[in-house]
């Protein structure tokens, strides 16, 4: 029996979803994270359970052949006083090269799949057959790919800092360059905490629940190469901002759109609901393809612009489209996969809850005179109910947040049958759980994982289900 505080050797056999490489001390899993295949590690143990540990790396004794220095002086591994012993949980993978990113990924969803969807008698499936689970489809650029970064601000006033939290805690690294977002929009957030400072504008301390400014947040358009600033605050009133709007704005051309968002809650969810336009444009612009995007502050969009690209693609082939099918697009944002698919299929319609994603969608269709696209703002729970799918050419598209769908929608899925459905994921065991349930009644035929986003255990997945 292992106890925490212990030091023990261990040799890291893989990694498991979430990055932790894992290893055994007799009979017990050790979980170790910022650890890689093939490293023998002396790790103090940080919490026992009755069938697996956690523990931290203490020193490498033997490193894996594939273990690298990170590129980044926040990553775990080169830690030093310059970061105050902290370290950003952001990148976790970034302590093994690229190539070895990529088979780490892939093993890792097929592990989730290696066994059969489902054991139940009442399954409809053939599902002798192991599930064919593609290479993923790794990134052209694996550092600076990011078109958004959300940054909480911290400090005192006068003493503004910026950055990502610790790993499990709310103590922000005060990061100056992160790798994965563009030299410039470094730029841009370094410039706006020295105008902060400048102006002696409070930060939000979260414990107290008091100050002003929550996080600051940058979305950028690779294609056109505007930037839209987001100030997140916890009071209606920012002092000098005019002057800080002003300031930034003329130092950055490239900035188009500034906004305010006021969230006054305790909450870990960054942006409130009220948006407030304080220069510029109402949106920026972004391109996948031929297809052009305009994007508001709330709406959610691909982080990474150019495997979006691939992304659509694969979903496109999944499709198998012949021009006369009838596809539902559900948890459809601001509208990206249904004005992709609309050239080549009959008729369209995406669902989406939220209303800032909704009129982006339909401005975004107006945009591509994608006529064959319609959208409907509701609950996907609720609408899936009302639509018609009697159609032998009907497709259901699935995109949802990384809890997955929502039971209802599954049993909907169910009822009322399409002949295919193509399930994207950003969380495998979330994508596993549902497609036991859709199993009852589809075959998993193939899976394909695409790098959205490099040096982290983030796994995004398109799975392809046929009716049986």
């Amino acid at each position: 029996m292992i106890k925490i505080g212990q030091k023990i050797e261990i040799a890291i056999e893989k990694i498991i979803t979430g990055g932790d490489g894992i290893g055994k001390c007799g009979n017990i899993v050790v979980m170790v994270p910022y650890s890689v295949p093939g490293d023998k590690l002396q790790v103090s143990v940080t919490e026992t359970k009755k069938n697996f540990a956690r523990a931290k790396i203490i020193s490498v004794i033997s490193p894996s052949s594939h273990r690298i220095s990170p590129p980044c002086r926040y990553h775990f591994s080169s830690q030093d006083k310059s970061c105050g012993y902290l370290y950003c949980g952001g990148c976790n993978l970034q302590m093994t090269d690229y190539n070895n990113q990529i088979e780490l990924k892939t093993a890792i969803v097929q592990d989730f799949f290696d066994i059969n969807p489902v054991r139940d008698t009442m399954s409809r499936c053939d599902i002798s057959n192991r599930v064919k689970v593609n290479k993923i489809i790794p990134a052209v650029h694996p550092l600076r790919y990011r078109n958004k970064v959300q940054m909480p601000v911290g400090g005192k006033t006068g003493d503004v800092i910026t950055g990502f939290f610790h790993p499990q805690s709310h103590r922000i690294v005060n990061i100056e360059k992160c790798l994965l977002q563009s030299e410039k929009a470094n730029e841009i957030i370094s410039a706006l905490k020295n105008l902060i400072n400048e102006y002696k504008i409070q930060p939000y301390n979260e414990d107290k629940r008091a100050g002003i400014l929550r996080h600051i947040i940058l979305r950028q358009s690779f294609a056109f190469g505007e930037f839209m600033v987001v100030i997140v605050s916890k009071t209606n009133f920012i002092p000098r901002i005019k002057e800080i709007v002003e300031k930034i704005t003329k130092k950055f051309p490239e900035i188009v759109s500034v906004y305010q968002n006021i969230n006054y809650e305790k909450t870990n969810v960054i942006l409130g609901n009220k948006n407030f336009k304080l220069f510029g444009s109402d949106t920026i612009k972004e391109k996948i393809g031929s297809i052009t995007f305009e994007i508001s502050p709330s709406s959610f969009f691909q982080v990474n612009t150019l495997q979006t690209g691939k992304l659509y693609e694969v979903i496109k082939n999944f499709c198998q489209l012949k021009g006369d099918e009838n596809i539902v697009d559900v948890y459809s944002g601001v509208g990206g996969i249904s004005i992709y698919l609309a050239p080549f299929c009959r008729k369209i319609t995406g669902i989406e809850e939220m209303l800032s994603s909704v009129s982006d969608a339909i401005k975004n269709a107006k945009i591509n005179n994608a006529k064959k696209v319609f959208f409907i703002r509701s609950n996907a729970d609720y609408i899936l109910r009302k639509l018609d799918f009697s159609k032998a050419s009907d497709i259901v598209i699935l995109d949802p947040p990384r809890a997955g769908c929502s039971q209802i929608v599954l049993k909907c899925l169910l009822k009322i049958h399409p002949q295919k459905i193509i399930y994207t994921s950003c969380n495998p065991a979330t994508l596993s759980r549902d497609v036991k349930i859709l199993s009852l009644k589809y075959k998993l035929v193939e899976i394909q994982p695409v790098d959205m986003f490099p040096q982290t255990a983030h796994i995004e997945c398109v799975a392809k289900l046929i009716k049986c």
